[in-house]
């Protein structure tokens, strides 16, 4: 009996080891502004109809540097986005940060690594606080205090994302101006940006690469308008 215990034991351990950890792959999404049918206003310059493919991941948004302010040894992460790894039993939320974002500033050896078990971690409460060690030290108190920051659903800018968008630009006599542009990874298609120009005298309803909009109110500042139709998934 233990010698089949012992053999047991190191068969379980070598599955366990072999076993891979669970890939997490991003959420692809469409997001269009604004809702179908639905009363909407725009200025000169403003947005009147976007549709977006987004690939997101449930993860934190950092929009300010994070400091422990170390005299000898400061703790630092830069804004950046980061991935949900974990939730522990007492609701505190664990975010991986980029490997390009968070490091420890040895000042007295004149250097900057990757600190071990390196987090973001969000209390239950919402509080912030940088979980990491390097050579017998950990960060101390996060400054500033309540950094800006958004956790839900964040941009993997690592993905192919697209975005386009129709934009008001004004009326002449009866007529208006659209223009549209494209989006590739946050960076704006040359190629692809195009102006636009409608009689409302002929249609009230426009149109352009498949989207559709029900124009109720136009003036030389702002217009008034329905989305009927957005543009087409893009494959």
């Amino acid at each position: 009996m233990k010698r089949t215990l012992v053999l047991a034991i190191p068969a379980l351990f070598l599955a366990a080891c072999a076993s891979p950890p669970p890939v997490v792959r991003p959420e692809l999404q469409y997001v269009e502004v604004p809702p179908l049918n639905s009363v909407a206003t725009a200025e000169i310059g403003e947005t009147l109809v976007a549709k977006g493919k987004l690939y997101v991941f449930d993860g934190l948004e950092l929009q300010e540097r994070i400091t422990d302010n170390g005299f000898a040894r400061e703790y630092y992460i830069e804004p950046s986005a980061m991935r949900l790894e974990r939730i522990d039993e007492a609701g505190n939320q664990y975010f991986l940060p980029p490997m390009d974002s968070y490091f420890v500033n040895d000042k007295t050896f004149g250097r900057r690594v990757r600190p071990s078990n390196a987090y973001l971690v969000r209390k239950k409460d919402g509080a912030l606080e940088l979980i990491g060690y390097y050579d017998l030290t950990s960060a101390g108190k996060i400054s500033p205090a309540q950094p800006r920051h958004k956790v839900g659903k964040v941009i993997d800018r690592k993905q192919p994302n697209f975005r386009q968008e129709l934009l008001y630009g004004g009326r002449v006599g009866n007529q208006i101006k659209l223009t549209y542009r494209e989006f590739s990874d946050d960076f704006v298609r040359p190629g692809f940006a195009q102006e636009a120009q409608y009689d409302l005298g002929a249609d009230q309803t426009i149109g352009f690469k498949g989207a559709r909009i029900q124009v109720l109110e136009a003036t030389n500042t702002t217009l008034k308008y329905k989305v009927l139709k957005s543009f087409p998934d893009v494959p």
